[in-house]
């Protein structure tokens, strides 16, 4: 029997441990932060706001400078909450194209004259086949949005900027899941903060809720990233599989993700229904994941896939995604194909985040352009959507 006094001062050894391990944490995290160049950092925290409507979106005039080793961007957020310039009335010769999303439209990683949306305003603006009007491209990508976000945000924010067009990005890498762990909040009852801890009435939300805890601590993105390398370096063995956005690409998607395509198209419905009730067109982008576009990002997946027995497809997260949407009476098209066949595309995406670079938003903003005149979203005021067909 171990004497009482051994087992205190064993107590005593495993607490002083713990309090030195929390300290070391919080004196990381602290000088990181101080350090910037995160999401998590405080600095850029303060560009959102908690929105019991959505969860959380931009605060209207908030501004930072995210400065990593990769890029150095000054953000500003205007008066109604969206990360471009002031909307401000509409002119009676303007028509207005609203881009719905992710960080991929809000795209931090880019000064704001560099994205795709304000190239893609220049490019119809210099057009004179689209007739005397001024087109206004309003950038309304939130960071970490999902479909049922973009949903939401068009419904209570987007849908009074009075768009002609409405242009919903669909992130294929990760939006399934983010659509089936969100889909809760289509009931129409208040949404809490997203920093919330899961509860038993909210089935998804255990892994969001952990996700975004990482999101928020610069340390544990650290660890995580670090856990990814040595996964892709030696791989692992086991049933585990493959990260959990990645089974979209498996052969056989989890009910999970079949789930979130549902809830996807469910999304892009209401949206195309509540923009004709406006008198406004709706066009969907599919926006592929960099392992689609980056050759070495995919074999380095695929070989951790093979480490846990698991294979990937690689454009199967694309073609599930038109599936899900097919029939629905907006255009879609995938960005796929520009991205792919463009000149030098292993320069698409930065090399330490799946976002794209200037060039990436470049060669994205030519092939919007031309889908928009192709689909008839932009070659009269109030255009006619045309059916996807799925084909």
């Amino acid at each position: 029997m171990v004497p009482r006094s051994v087992k205190i001062v064993t107590h005593a050894k495993l607490w002083a441990f713990v309090a030195v391990m929390v300290c070391q944490f919080v004196l990381f995290e602290a000088g990181l932060r101080l350090a910037g160049g995160s999401e998590a950092a405080p600095a850029f925290q303060r560009l959102f706001m908690t929105d019991s409507r959505i969860g959380y979106r931009l605060k209207p005039g908030a501004r930072t400078r995210y400065k990593t080793a990769s890029f150095d961007t000054d953000i500003v957020i205007n008066s109604s909450g969206t990360r471009d310039e002031e909307i401000g009335p509409k002119a009676p010769d303007e028509r207005r194209i609203v881009v719905l999303g992710d960080s991929l439209v809000m795209s931090v990683q880019v000064g704001l004259q560099q994205t795709f949306c304000k190239r893609l305003e220049q490019s119809l603006n210099r057009d004179p086949s689209l007739g005397p009007v001024r087109y206004r491209v309003i950038n309304a990508g939130v960071q970490g949005y999902g479909p049922v976000e973009d949903w939401l945000f068009y419904e209570h924010v987007a849908a009074a900027f009075d768009p002609d067009v409405v242009l919903v990005a669909l992130f294929v890498g990760n939006d399934a899941i983010e659509a089936a762990d969100s889909a809760p909040h289509l009931g129409g009852g208040p949404v809490l903060p997203d920093v919330r801890p899961p509860t038993v009435n909210q089935p998804f939300a255990a892994s969001a809720w952990l996700r975004r805890v990482v999101r928020r601590s610069m340390v544990l993105q650290i660890v995580r990233l670090r856990l990814m390398l040595l996964t892709q370096r030696f791989g692992a063995s086991g049933d585990a599989g493959v990260e959990r956005p990645l089974t979209v690409y498996l052969p056989t998607p989890p009910a999970d993700v079949v789930r979130g395509l549902a809830v996807t198209r469910d999304c892009v419905s209401r949206i195309a229904a509540l923009a004709s009730a406006h008198g406004a067109s709706t066009g969907v982008v599919l926006m592929p994941a960099r392992l689609q576009v980056n050759d070495t990002d995919f074999a380095n997946l695929q070989a951790v896939a093979a480490e846990h027995r698991q294979t990937l497809v690689r454009n199967a997260a694309t073609d599930r995604f038109k599936a899900a949407l097919a029939g629905l009476p907006v255009p879609v098209m995938d960005a796929l194909p520009p991205l792919f066949n463009a000149p030098r595309r292993s320069e698409m995406f930065f090399e330490d985040t799946v976002h794209l670079t200037p060039r990436g938003h470049q060669i994205l903003a030519d092939a919007l352009a031309q889908f928009l005149r192709d689909s008839h979203l932009v070659s009269t005021p109030r255009s006619s959507p045309v059916v996807n067909t799925g084909r």
